[in-house]
C-alpha cells in the first residue's frame, strides 16, 4: 500500500474512532452550533473573489498568504496563482501537473508547495514560473517555510527537509519517529533566526539549526498515556507560535506549553487538547481545541483568561487578530468574531456554506479566506 493510501486509511479509521468516543467528531462537523443567543451579523463589504479549482479533501492544508500587496494561494488540482490584494486582479496563474496537499509558503525566494506524490516545488514569486522541484520521502500535508535562503518542508513520515532556495539542492534531512497511529496531517515548520521550530507526532517540539539540521533542543509538549494507540496519540499538529523569546506549542490529547526559544526550557503548561491552531499577541496566547472551544491564556504564566464554549462541536481554525477582536473560521462555513477581553461571541458571518479550515489572513482592514471548495475571497467589516 502506498504511503498516501495508508495515510488515508489511518484518517478514516481515526474519524470513526473519534465519533465513537462520546464527544463530537469535529473532523466532519458542518452544522452550525445551537446558540443560546444569536450574535450580530456584521456589515460586510465583499471586495473580490477567485476560484482555485476543485474541492480540497480532508487532511490537506491549503492556505492563502498575504505578502507585499499580493495574495498567493493554491488549489488541490495544481492551480497556483497570485492576485493584487487590493483589487483582486490576477498577477499570474500556473497549472501544475500535481495534486497539491500543502501550500503555500511564501518568502523572498519564491512560492513553495508540497504534493501528494512527495514533491516540493518552488515557483518564482513575480512570474509564477517553476524554479525547481525536488523529491522528498512522503507527502507534504502543510505549507513549506520559505526564508533565510532556505525552503524547509515537513513530510508525513516524520521527515524535515531543508533545501537551498536558489538551487533546490538538499541541505539536510532530519527524521523523527512516527507512532503506530496519528492524526491525518501535521504542522508547518516555523522559521526563527538561524533555525526552524517544528512539532512531531510523538508529542515533542524541536528546534533545528537551519544551516546544519543539528538539534539545538527538544521539549516534550505531551507524553503518550493510555493502553490503546488511539489513547496515546499526542500529535503536535498546530503550528507553533513564536513571539519574542518564547514559543508556544500544543498537542492533541496533551497540553499547551510556553517554552523558552533559546533553550527549550518549559516555563508553563496547561492541560488542553490543541487541534485547530494557536496565535499570540502582547498579552495572551489563544488556542482552539479538539471540541471547538477557544481558550485565552496569559502568555507569561499560562493563567486562564477566558474560554469560549459557544462554538463547541465545530472544527475551528487558528484564531487571528482583526482590529479589536479575534476572528476564527469554522467547518460550518462561518467566520466568527470574538471579544479579546471577555471571549464573548460578538458576530458571525456565513461565507458560502462551504467548510473553512484555513485560518483567515488579515492585512489592515482586509480579511482573506480560502474555503475547501477552492473559493478565495477578500472582505472587510464596515466601520460603525
Amino acid at each position: 500500500m502506498s504511503a498516501h493510501r495508508s495515510s488515508i486509511a489511518i484518517f478514516l479509521i481515526l474519524a470513526g474512532a473519534l465519533a465513537g468516543c462520546g464527544g463530537p467528531s469535529l473532523i466532519n462537523a458542518e452544522d452550525p452550533p445551537a446558540l443560546d443567543r444569536a450574535p450580530a451579523e456584521p456589515a460586510i463589504t465583499r471586495h473580490w473573489s477567485a476560484s482555485l479549482g476543485a474541492a480540497t479533501p480532508p487532511g490537506y492544508r491549503l492556505e492563502p498568504v498575504l505578502r507585499a500587496g499580493q495574495v498567493f494561494a493554491a488549489g488541490v488540482d495544481g492551480t497556483v496563482a497570485a492576485f493584487d490584494a487590493e483589487t483582486g486582479n490576477q498577477r499570474w496563474r500556473q497549472s501544475l501537473d500535481v495534486t497539491v496537499t500543502g501550500a503555500v509558503g511564501v518568502g523572498d525566494s519564491g512560492v513553495a508547495l508540497g504534493t501528494a506524490d512527495a514533491e516540493v516545488i518552488l515557483l518564482d514569486a513575480d512570474s509564477g514560473e517553476p524554479r525547481w522541484r525536488q523529491r522528498v520521502s512522503s507527502e507534504v500535508l502543510a505549507p513549506p517555510a520559505v526564508g533565510q535562503g532556505s525552503v524547509v518542508v515537513r513530510t508525513g513520515d516524520g521527515g524535515v527537509f531543508a533545501f537551498e532556495a536558489d538551487t533546490g539542492e538538499q541541505r539536510w534531512l532530519y527524521r523523527s519517529g512516527v507512532p503506530a497511529l496519528s492524526l491525518r496531517g501535521h504542522d508547518a515548520p516555523v522559521l526563527v533566526n538561524g533555525g526552524v521550530v517544528i512539532g512531531f507526532d510523538n508529542g515533542r517540539l524541536g528546534a533545528l539549526n537551519l544551516a546544519s539540521g543539528d538539534v539545538a533542543w527538544e521539549a516534550s509538549v505531551a507524553v503518550p498515556e493510555g493502553r490503546s494507540d488511539l489513547e496515546r496519540m499526542v500529535d503536535v499538529d498546530a503550528d507553533p507560535a513564536v513571539a519574542g523569546g518564547d514559543v508556544f506549542a500544543g498537542a492533541y490529547q496533551g497540553r499547551l506549553a510556553g517554552i523558552a526559544l533559546s533553550s527549550g526550557e518549559i516555563g508553563w503548561t496547561r492541560d488542553v487538547s490543541v487541534l485547530g491552531g494557536l496565535s499570540v499577541d502582547d498579552s495572551n496566547v489563544y488556542a482552539t481545541d479538539e471540541r471547538g472551544r477557544l481558550w485565552a491564556f496569559d502568555r507569561r504564566n499560562g493563567a486562564s483568561v477566558w474560554r469560549l464554549d459557544a462554538l463547541e462541536g465545530v472544527s475551528l481554525s487558528a484564531p487571528r487578530r482583526y482590529r479589536d477582536a479575534l476572528i476564527v473560521a469554522g467547518s460550518d462555513g462561518y467566520l466568527n468574531w470574538i471579544g479579546l477581553r471577555d471571549g464573548g461571541l460578538e458576530a458571525r458571518y456565513e461565507l458560502t456554506g462551504a467548510r473553512v479550515t484555513a485560518p483567515p489572513r488579515v492585512d489592515g482592514d482586509r480579511i482573506v479566506v480560502l474555503d475547501r471548495q477552492g473559493e478565495l475571497r477578500s472582505i472587510s467589516v464596515n466601520q460603525q
